[in-house]
C-alpha cells in the first residue's frame, strides 16, 4: 500500500510534465526529424539519435526525452518509404519490405478509363468529326456502344 501511495502522485506529476506545450512541441519536432531521418536510406534510428545528441545536452531532461522518443518512435515506420520506392532498406526493420514492397508498384495496373465521347449515352457531338488525332484514335478503338463498360 505504501508503494501505491508513492507511485500514483509520481505518475500524476509525470503526466503533468509530459503534457506541457513545450514538451509536446519537442515531441512533434522529434516525430518530424524521425520521419526525415527514416526516409533517407542508410541512416537509421541510432545515427539520427547521434545527430540529435549535441542538441539534447542543452535541453532539460523531459524535453530531451520527448525529442528522443519522437525520433525513435517514427523511424521504423518511415524506413519503409525508401524500401518500397527505391528498393534500398533504410534499416534492419525494413529489409523484408524490399523483397515484397519494391516490385509491387511495378505490377499495379490502373483501370482503363473510357473517354467521355465513347459512351453510348453521349450526345450527337460525339459523332461529329474530330480535329485532334488523339481523340480520333480513342473513337476508333471504342466506336461500338459495348466498348465502354460504364454504359
Amino acid at each position: 500500500m505504501d508503494l501505491l501511495n508513492t507511485a500514483l502522485p509520481a505518475l500524476g506529476e509525470a503526466f503533468f510534465l509530459l503534457f506541457q506545450p513545450q514538451q509536446l512541441f519537442f515531441l512533434m519536432l522529434g516525430v518530424v526529424m524521425g520521419l526525415i531521418v527514416g526516409i533517407l536510406p542508410g541512416i537509421g534510428a541510432i545515427a539520427g539519435l547521434s545527430l540529435l545528441l549535441p542538441f539534447i545536452y542543452g535541453l532539460d531532461a523531459v524535453s530531451g526525452l520527448a525529442l528522443m522518443t519522437g525520433l525513435l518512435a517514427t523511424n521504423p515506420t518511415s524506413d519503409t518509404f525508401s524500401s518500397v520506392l527505391l528498393g534500398i532498406p533504410g534499416g534492419a526493420s525494413s529489409q523484408a519490405t524490399v523483397l515484397d514492397g519494391f516490385p509491387s508498384p511495378a505490377k499495379v495496373r490502373l483501370p482503363v478509363r473510357c473517354p467521355p465521347r465513347s459512351c453510348a449515352r453521349s450526345t450527337a457531338a460525339s459523332s461529329a468529326p474530330s480535329r485532334s488525332p488523339s481523340s480520333s484514335s480513342w473513337r476508333d478503338r471504342s466506336s461500338s456502344p459495348s466498348a465502354c463498360r460504364r454504359c
